[in-house]
């Protein structure tokens, strides 16, 4: 998880260009893996993966804006 997540970071023109993608992958990964549940995973990549979409929401919401 740590890893896509340094990915997401480090490829941030590709993120952009696919923000509703990475946003579904990081919503589906928070369904499917342990570790990210709220009550039984890592406190601090649960807050980080629920940072990050928080910020491609913001992202998204931009962009429609600008459309």
């Amino acid at each position: 998880m740590r890893a896509l997540l340094d990915l997401v970071r480090e490829n941030g023109a590709s993120v952009q260009d696919n923000l509703v993608v990475c946003q579904k992958l990081l919503q589906q990964a928070c369904k499917l893996f342990q570790i990210l549940d709220p009550e039984h995973g890592e406190q601090k990549l649960v807050n980080f993966v629920a940072a990050e979409l928080d910020r491609l929401t913001v992202l998204i919401a931009e962009n429609s804006q600008r459309q």
